[in-house]
């Protein structure tokens, strides 16, 4: 088992792919090909074995087809890779929004001010500020003229804050975790990962009228349960 986490497959210009293990192939189907129809199909198949290449139809355009490859590589090298929870977020956020836009950054720093609310709740500590923290998330987190204005005028600098502000952030809320006791905090993440991923419905995402993935009726909430022992 590998400690690294999954490597992207690479990509040249005639649409094929090839890992250690795996290889696929994206062309036209057969039908397309009659018909001078844009629908692709993707021939796949593990190295090194006596095994015939299977063949997965009906992608409209090749970026799905790439996005199938990858889900259908991810799951069979999961056996021989160590899940790497970090990795797993950042591919989630690049199926959801491939080309993100400054009212795509603003909801999801809603998003991130709105998880510090609930950190709060759960303290029981809905006091002080906590009501002007609540009312910037959803400042944010609504696309208002205030947030968006600086969303869209982010220096150089403030860029390399707000990614070292993001990585104490993820140091920090861990940190939480583990002193909080009997918290198995990778156990925990994958199980919310887990749960996101139950957000796509044939490996896409649907969004409401705010750009926020919407949860379909394949969606199941984490259970976190397992992951924290109970008290004494």
């Amino acid at each position: 088992m590998s400690n690294l986490p999954l490597q992207p497959l690479r990509w040249n210009s005639q649409n094929h792919a090839r890992s250690a293990f795996h290889e696929y192939l994206i062309r036209k189907d057969g039908e397309a090909r009659k018909n001078s129809k844009s629908q692709y199909e993707v021939v796949y198949g593990r190295l090194n074995t006596q095994q015939s290449y299977d063949v997965a139809t009906g992608f409209a355009t090749i970026e799905d087809a790439k996005t199938w490859c990858w889900n259908h590589y991810n799951e069979k090298m999961q056996p021989y890779v160590v899940p790497d929870s970090i990795a797993d977020i950042a591919n989630w956020f690049k199926a959801a929004k491939p080309e993100p836009t400054d009212e795509d950054l603003s909801v999801q720093i809603g998003c991130c001010l709105e998880e510090v609310c609930e950190l709060l709740e759960g303290l029981g500590a809905q006091t002080g500020h906590y009501r002007e923290l609540t009312d910037l998330a959803n400042e944010f987190k609504y696309k208002g003229e205030w947030a968006l204005k600086r969303v869209r005028n982010l220096t150089y600098q403030q860029r390399i804050d707000i990614v070292d502000a993001c990585c104490d952030i993820n140091v920090t809320s861990v940190g939480v975790m583990k002193l909080l006791g009997g918290v198995d905090v990778l156990g925990a993440q994958r199980e919310v990962v887990r749960s996101n991923n139950s957000k796509m419905v044939d490996d896409k995402f649907i969004f409401d009228d705010n750009g926020k993935i919407m949860k379909p009726d394949s969606y199941s909430k984490p259970d976190l349960t397992p992951f924290v022992k109970q008290g004494e």
